[in-house]
């Protein structure tokens, strides 16, 4: 086992193992990944896994676009599966926020994405099994759908021990290892490592590592909950997602007769917790919750079966999007984090940024500049024009 890199990736989720394979693909030096236990098993491994173009910044709709292409056409030209089910995403929206939704459909379109908007008759037609009465107006985005986050990971990491890096799992680094003011590695459970360079993209468990150094992302773990529910014959068909923007919830198809249920309403995200501590099972209180809203909505999931839920984590930070960013006291020490709930969706993008962020083989771009973690402190917090209301994640 090797144990000098040039790159050295703490992280085996979704956005550790892109920036591995867009770094191993350059051919400028070695590359490893390590993962305390196996890959995806973090945060990833627990992701609603939604793919979608619909934000409500310009920069993070060209994000999204470019993300979304990527899962749709680089599977197929490189010979993985990662289960990517194009299934389209209607957002619905109550009178508060119809006036938000238009305009940032208009400039959605405006960067190209497909969106509709939609009254509710039209709604209607696409689900006839929803109640509408309180739907002022909605988008559908036809090529939004949700892929398998395990299955893209696996497929990230195969690529990228093609082109000659290496997969360190059961591999739990306890410390970031310095030099004066540069990194030189990590220690693990497995021994120590050295590095050229370190990148941080361990999420929810971001600080862990790094308060010891005297450090600290803005960033809170936040414990969110999921919830399955077997929907009743009558609800075969419900394939398409509903952001549901009047209770912060959404419900997918999960490929089976299973509804997942989640919600982003800030009573949903209250719960800071330790990463390595947090309730794997969702709570009795929170399946009764989304069961009532999914209800509200579609009166047939009284006759759903629930089949249980999980907790997950979030990273977030103060305006709900990622820190992409060097350390602002360790040299070649890069920070990955805080991705908010958009990981999975923005992955590919951020394997390619980070990779020549990094490898200093690419200049700074609109990316780079935005997700600085100084903008939380020079009042560049990255704030949409149209926010939408009672949803902690825009």
């Amino acid at each position: 086992m090797n144990s000098a890199y040039d790159f050295l990736i703490i992280g085996g989720g979704v956005n550790g193992t892109s920036i591995a394979m867009h770094l191993a693909k350059m051919g400028i030096g070695s590359v490893a990944v390590l993962e305390k236990k196996g890959l995806a098993t973090g945060a990833t491994g627990r992701s609603g896994a939604m793919i979608r173009e619909h934000y409500l910044t310009p920069e993070l709709v060209r994000m999204s676009s470019q993300a979304r292409k990527f899962f749709e056409e680089w599977p197929k030209e490189h010979g993985y599966d990662i289960n990517f089910r194009k299934t389209g995403r209607i957002l619905l929206f109550g009178e508060n926020d119809a006036g938000s939704a238009r305009n940032n459909a208009k400039m959605n379109r405006a960067e190209g994405v497909p969106i509709e908007t939609l009254d509710a008759k039209n709604v209607a037609e696409m689900i006839p099994d929803a109640v509408l009465d309180d739907i002022e107006t909605a988008l559908f985005e036809p090529e939004a759908g949700y892929a398998d986050p395990v299955a893209t990971t696996y497929s990230f990491a195969s690529e990228a021990i093609k082109y000659g890096a290496e997969i360190h799992t059961d591999c739990e680094v306890t410390s970031i290892r310095t030099r004066g003011n540069r990194v030189v590695g990590v220690s693990t459970n497995n021994g120590t490592f050295d590095a050229d360079v370190v990148i941080n993209v361990t999420g929810p468990w971001a600080n862990i590592l790094l308060n010891p150094l005297g450090e600290e992302l803005p960033i809170e773990p936040i414990r969110v909950q999921m919830v399955h529910m077997r929907r009743p014959p009558s609800l075969k068909n419900l394939e398409t997602i509903v952001i549901d923007h009047t209770c912060g919830a959404y419900y997918r198809s999960d490929g089976s007769p299973n509804t997942l249920i989640g919600g982003e309403a800030p009573e949903d995200m209250m719960e800071i917790t330790d990463p390595n501590n947090f309730g794997l099972n969702a709570d009795h209180i929170f399946i009764q919750r989304y069961w009532s809203r999914i209800n509200r909505r579609f009166p047939e999931f009284r006759n759903a079966i629930c089949r249980g839920g999980y907790g997950s984590l979030y990273d977030m930070t103060p305006d709900g999007n990622p820190i992409v960013d060097k350390s602002s006291t360790i040299k070649n020490l890069y920070n990955v984090a805080g991705f908010s709930g958009h990981g999975f969706k923005l992955s590919p993008v951020i394997g390619h940024i980070v990779s020549s962020f990094v490898s200093g083989n690419g200049p700074d771009n609109e990316y780079l500049n935005m997700f600085k973690k100084d903008r939380f402190t020079t009042g560049n917090q990255i704030v949409p024009d149209f926010p939408y209301g009672n949803r902690a994640h825009q």
